[in-house]
């Protein structure tokens, strides 16, 4: 399952009178070859480009990240193992593994792990801004606080499950019970295909639909689009199978 959340009445007023800044320090940092410590687990990030920024994150049992929002960046979270639910101002999202939830600017929302060995999420930001981050709630005192400063970095891989994303090399990322695939071409349908996610350009069809860039798509199952004729020629995609 895949929801998609727009931001309510209440998001847009809540948003409204908080002190919303973003930091042009967090936004130029090059997180590459880095770990940044969180008080509910820690995150990396995993492949960026023009368009898109993608993180790892473990959340350990029990733990959550803030309620928060990014302004002006869409955000996909995606399940990549144990269960996570995925909390809103207006609503509560459980989802397991290969189910995601993408939320558009201006959603406040919590992830909390509710699996006993805790949770990993593959979180696609677009576009890349990590200063756009207005926290709300927060239960570790970090509601007036921007993004984790360098005290919070690590470069000690050995402490974390840290397995970046290299282009350059790539054929296919392996991770517990999935298998993520970069490719240049219209996904194959079969009974292992999850999502998909366009990772440089907004996908426009034929039938006038459209996939927009970082956005998380079912492909499992869906008929209609094993039948769309895609007219973005420049486009890649990630692939999510289960094994």
């Amino acid at each position: 399952m895949i929801y998609k959340v727009y931001p309510s009445l209440n998001d847009f007023e809540n948003l409204s009178r908080l002190k919303v800044e973003s930091s042009d320090f967090a936004n130029d940092f090059d997180y590459k070859n880095i770990v940044v410590n969180k008080p509910w687990g820690y995150e990396y990030l995993w492949f960026q480009n023009e368009k898109v920024a993608i993180w790892f994150l473990r959340i350990t049992k029990g733990q959550s990240t803030s309620l928060h929002c990014h302004a002006k960046k869409r955000t996909s979270l995606i399940v990549l193992d144990g269960e996570v639910q995925c909390t809103t101002i207006d609503d509560k999202y459980k989802l397991k593994t290969l189910e995601a939830v993408v939320l558009e600017p201006c959603v406040f929302h919590s992830s909390k792990s509710i699996s006993d060995e805790g949770a990993f999420i593959m979180e696609i930001e677009t576009p890349p801004m990590k200063g756009d981050l207005v926290r709300m709630h927060d239960a570790y005192g970090r509601q007036s606080s921007g993004y984790e400063k360098t005290n919070e970095y690590s470069s000690d891989f050995s402490l974390y499950e840290y397995f970046p994303f290299e282009e350059k090399d790539f054929a296919s990322w392996k991770f517990k019970n999935i298998e993520i695939e970069l490719v240049s071409q219209k996904p194959n349908m079969n009974n292992s295909t999850i999502m998909i996610v366009p990772i440089c350009n907004t996908i426009k069809m034929k039938s006038k639909n459209f996939i927009d860039i970082g956005e998380a798509f079912p492909i499992y199952n869906n008929e209609n689009f094993s039948c769309e004729e895609i007219l973005t020629t420049n486009h890649q995609f990630l692939v999510f199978k289960k094994l």
